[in-house]
Parts: C-alpha cells; sequence; structure tokens
C-alpha cells in the first residue's frame, strides 16, 4: 500500500485529478493506496481524515506536514497563471516547488514526484519544429513560462532517492475551465443576461493550440506517476492543433444564442506563438497513456457545466436559454 499525496487540488486541474485518481489506481490494480490532499483548504466534499493542512509559503510548517505524512508519490498541480502578477507567478511556481522538493529531500527514502508543467515553457516554437518533442530548447518569453521552467530545472536537477518527472501540459480545457482563458471567459459571456445580438468581446481568434481535455490530462499524471522514467519531461496534449476561432464558433453554436463578434485591440496583441502542437511519441511509448477526449465534448461539456451551475445560481439564466447541439 503506497501513500499519494496531491497538491492544488482545489485548482482546475487538481479537482479532475482526484476525480481520476480512483478509477486509475483501480485500472492500476492499486485499490489499497490511500489518497491525500495537502493545502490551506480542504476540497468541497473531500474528507478532513484525508486532508494535510500545510502551506506551500511555510517551509517550517511544509516540512513537519510532510514528515507526518511520509508520501510515497507525489503530483504537485499548485500554482498560478496568469493574469496573476509576475512576483506570485513566481513565488507560486517556482518558490512553492522548491519548498516542497526540500521538504521531500528531508525524507531520505524514495518517494516519486510529478510536477505538472507547462508548454509556456518552451516559449515561441517554429512551424518547422511542429509537433514540438521534449527535446526542443526553451526560451520563454514571459513571467508564467520562465517560472514553470524554472520549476522544472529545479526538479529534474533531483536525484536519489528523489525520483522526479515533468508532465508538460499544453492548453488544458473541458469542464470547470475558469474565465481566465479564452474557451472560459467565451462561455462565461455567452450566458450573460444581454438581448442578442450579444457583443461577444475576443482576441486573436487565428492562433492555433494544442487543447487537451483535462480529464486526460489528469489521467496522463498518474500514468506518468506509475510508469514514467525519472529525470524526464514528458508531453501531454492532443498531438493536434485547433484555432480559437474554432472553438469560439462551436460554443456559440452550444449556446443557440445570436452572437456579434468584437474584437478587442487589447485582447489581440498576440502573446504567444501562431501554432503549437505536442509531440506525444514519449508518454505513449513509456506509459501507454494516450488522449480520448475529443476537441468538440471538450467543449460541450465545458459549456453544459458552466449552464448548470449558472441555472442553479440564476434561475433566469434557465428559462432564457436553451442547449442546441
Amino acid at each position: 500500500m503506497a501513500t499519494w499525496l496531491i497538491t492544488g487540488a482545489t485548482g482546475f486541474l487538481g479537482r479532475h485529478l482526484l476525480d481520476v485518481l480512483d478509477s486509475e489506481l483501480l485500472r492500476a490494480g492499486r485499490t489499497g493506496d490511500a489518497v491525500l490532499v495537502l493545502g490551506r483548504r480542504c476540497p468541497t466534499g473531500w474528507p478532513e481524515q484525508s486532508f494535510v493542512r500545510a502551506d506551500l509559503d511555510d517551509p517550517v510548517g511544509l516540512q513537519e506536514a510532510i514528515g507526518k505524512v511520509v508520501p510515497d508519490l507525489v503530483i504537485h498541480t499548485a500554482g498560478q497563471t496568469p493574469p496573476a502578477p509576475d512576483d506570485a507567478l513566481y513565488q507560486s511556481n517556482f518558490w512553492a516547488t522548491i519548498r516542497l522538493l526540500n521538504a521531500l529531500r528531508s525524507l531520505n527514502r524514495r518517494v516519486r514526484v510529478t510536477l505538472a508543467g507547462s508548454a509556456a515553457e518552451l516559449g515561441p516554437v517554429p512551424p518547422s519544429a511542429l509537433p514540438v518533442a521534449e527535446t526542443y530548447p526553451c526560451s520563454p518569453l514571459e513571467a508564467y513560462g520562465r517560472s514553470k521552467l524554472l520549476a522544472t530545472i529545479a526538479g529534474l536537477a533531483e536525484r536519489p532517492p528523489l525520483e522526479l518527472a515533468v508532465a508538460r501540459v499544453f492548453n488544458p480545457i473541458g469542464p470547470g475551465l475558469p474565465p481566465t482563458q479564452a474557451f472560459g471567459e467565451f462561455a462565461a459571456q455567452l450566458t450573460a443576461g444581454v438581448a442578442d445580438p450579444l457583443p461577444l468581446l475576443v482576441g486573436d481568434l487565428e492562433a492555433r493550440r494544442d487543447f487537451v481535455d483535462v480529464r486526460d490530462v489528469a489521467r496522463a499524471l498518474v500514468a506518468v506517476s506509475l510508469r514514467g522514467q525519472p529525470g524526464l519531461v514528458y508531453h501531454v496534449g492532443s498531438g493536434q492543433s485547433r484555432s480559437v476561432g474554432e472553438g469560439l464558433d462551436l460554443l456559440v453554436r452550444l449556446s443557440g444564442r445570436s452572437v456579434k463578434v468584437c474584437v478587442d485591440p487589447r485582447r489581440h496583441v498576440r502573446k504567444g506563438p501562431v501554432d503549437s502542437r505536442a509531440d506525444i511519441r514519449r508518454i505513449v511509448s513509456h506509459t501507454g497513456w494516450r488522449p480520448t477526449i475529443p476537441f468538440e465534448q471538450s467543449l460541450a461539456d465545458l459549456w453544459n457545466d458552466l449552464r448548470k451551475r449558472r441555472d442553479r445560481s440564476s434561475p433566469e439564466v434557465a428559462t432564457r436559454l436553451s442547449l442546441t447541439a
């Protein structure tokens, strides 16, 4: 029986990781494993006896908590994304990871650690290098990518008894996607109580990204934890790219609304590459993981989840909107 420790369990990826972990452990024949969550607050519905209260910003308290838990496997998803300020990104994504690794190292025993990285670590990738492999040299331009890359570098520098691998995640989408991400923002705008045609503010719709369902990403984190090779980065994506505009069109159709697309010059500034696409051969070869949920299903589930949550909080939305697939 092994003990798993999950950080960031109240976040977008972390919540889905908790949802899939039991079924993935059952599939792997590890029904006796225990799953614990570490963080500042217990996730809704999670048993208090399986929650470890600790702050990644508090090295002393964190080390004490880790010493009591003595985990065998750790999946670290805690962190922040834009539009968080640059200093917060470095604190949450890099320094918090350093403090976690320091606490785990103090156990002086074998611990398998999987860090959730980001495609933002790569920086600009020319079309000729797509799909991009793990060996491509990283050169991030923004604070988010830099903070995640620093965490990756620090993690890969670890040596036994810590066994560390990085799951470099491309663009996760699906139910619960926050409005800080393009499709989450579009979906939120589409539930606005404004008469049609709804003015829909958008940025760069031509940018292409490797969108991968967050539930597939969660399964990938477990696969890397169980079967990944320490010291390696694994790209986690769909292996294909879709334009932001394609996703917007699909969400508009799902909403059944009439919209007027309005390009906001402040949002149209391109902050990333024209195209992004992951080479996923390494993770497929080493772990057997493959993405299974289509792009269209991810956005349909995103929309249905948001609509249900809005219906519960705003009954008038339910009478005005209907889903048309």
